[in-house]
């Protein structure tokens, strides 16, 4: 029996195919726009691409493409016949009165070349997926490229004036002078100091948190959470509803995760809470530092082993999910270099970079920021100050290049032996939109919290 989904005439639009092309000869001006929408590969049907080719060609090379013109372009390059003749491009004039819907055109031709594409797609995945000569992770991977190759060949490019554009920056200025829309402005850290210098945390930003291991990289990350979801006064009807957030965990259990934010909260010491050894004190600090957790939305996803394809679908699953109440605000990744690559046969380096990109594409897509957490190597251990450099990222240069603000962090205490353990030093090493610097946290480890630092004091206040 045959396959019907092969015998099925894939789809086009004849007269959308006809009404670019007529709309065009009518309308040369109307060109550019179209250029940006459709290549000439994007019509089903032979002859329009080869006309469609030949109307750019002239354009390229600056010269008119009126009927005359294209007739003789056809024909010089032997093409005159396969296109139907100086009837057909007749036809074509008069397939439409204007080039006013000439770019609507131009979209539904786009679009059925992607459904086309995606069913070519689609059969050479079925095909693989039946003939077993890869993995099953490899096959997904490679599944995976050939739709965001499809999804990108799709994507339209816009230009704005300037005008406009400085109208929109205007209009941001305003709100955040105003205060009308902290939306507007970065998302609160927590950390004056920190805040200070990055103003906050930015939407559309990859932002790198980089330190050795056992520095204290998921112990930050956490602590900017619980500052961001604990910043919102519940008794406040006027109050906005604490953001949705996304924790990826791909070392460390969400149970370990949720004792670690319990302890921070309450200011009970996690030793004394792996051990069991409570008093009722301490049981009702957590108790109440569990009532004020349970109020934020925060997801945690702690399954080994994730690749950017599920890392993205799990973040627009709960972007979806809270569309109504302003989505997804802020996906936290610990860290970068646990993450699964697209393809095992790519060299580690171009694994890494190819993460790194797409953790950016994710950022912009939602439109928030992603936190990044990366191991640096040992090369920062080889210095008299000790304190890790953007060049010390393992892997990949990559990271660097794709990072709006790369953060290190750096405890001197843990080095030098004479310095109290009780100082975190957060090196703004790279900021796209704002200045380099150094700030200092204190490091209760009792709690596993990290609090603004009081230099007369020594200690933060939180």
């Amino acid at each position: 029996m045959s396959d019907p989904m092969t015998d099925r005439l894939p789809p086009h639009n004849r007269d959308a195919e006809r009404g670019v092309i007529g709309g065009i000869l009518r309308d040369p001006d109307v060109l550019p726009t179209v250029q940006q929408t459709i290549k000439a590969d994007n019509f089903y049907f032979d002859a329009h691409q080869k006309i469609y080719q030949a109307i750019t060609d002239l354009s390229n090379e600056n010269q008119p493409f009126d009927l005359v013109m294209i007739y003789e372009r056809l024909k010089k390059n032997k093409q005159l016949e396969d296109v139907g003749g100086n009837a057909y491009l007749a036809d074509l004039w008069d397939a439409v009165p204007t080039g006013a819907n000439a770019e609507y055109h131009a979209k539904i031709v786009r679009d059925t070349a992607m459904v086309r594409s995606l069913i070519h797609a689609g059969n050479e995945i079925l095909r693989d997926s039946f003939d077993r000569t890869q993995s099953a992770d490899e096959l997904v991977a490679q599944a995976e490229r050939k739709i965001m190759d499809i999804a990108k060949a799709g994507m339209v490019g816009e230009t704005y004036s300037l005008k406009d554009t400085l109208n929109e920056a205007l209009q941001r200025l305003d709100a955040r002078i105003g205060g009308t829309d902290l939306s507007m402005s970065g998302m609160p850290t927590g950390y004056v100091d920190l805040d200070n210098i990055t103003a906050g945390l930015h939407k559309s930003e990859l932002v790198i948190i980089a330190a050795r291991p056992s520095v204290g990289k998921t112990a930050y990350a956490l602590n900017l959470v619980r500052n961001i979801l604990t910043a919102h006064d519940p008794n406040d009807p006027n109050a906005p509803p604490p953001p949705v957030i996304l924790f990826f965990s791909l070392e460390m259990a969400r149970i370990e995760l949720a004792e670690r934010l319990l302890t921070c909260q309450s200011r009970v010491d996690s030793h004394k809470v792996r051990k069991g050894h409570l008093n009722s004190d301490d049981i009702t600090k957590l108790m109440e530092a569990g009532d004020a957790l349970r109020r934020a939305r925060l997801y945690i996803d702690d399954t080994p082993s994730r690749t950017m394809i599920q890392i993205g679908a799990t973040a627009r699953r709960i972007d979806k999910k809270h569309e109504k109440e302003g989505g997804l605000q802020l996906v936290v990744i610990d860290y970068l270099q646990l993450i699964e690559p697209e393809s095992r046969r790519d060299p580690r380096q171009e694994q890494v970079a190819q993460i790194s990109r797409r953790l950016k594409f994710l950022a912009r897509e939602l439109n928030i920021p992603v936190i990044a957490l990366a191991q640096v190597n040992r090369a920062s251990e080889d210095r008299q100050d000790h304190k890790p450099r953007l060049s010390d990222l393992r892997e990949s240069g990559s990271i660097e290049q794709d990072a709006d603000t790369c953060m290190m962090l750096h405890r001197p205490g843990k080095f030098d032996g004479t310095t109290e353990d009780n100082i975190l030093e957060v090196i703004i090493a790279k900021q796209r939109n704002g200045p380099t610097g150094e700030i200092t946290l204190t490091w209760r480890k009792a709690y596993n919290r990290y609090e603004n630092y009081i230099a007369d004091a020594g200690h933060g206040g939180l």
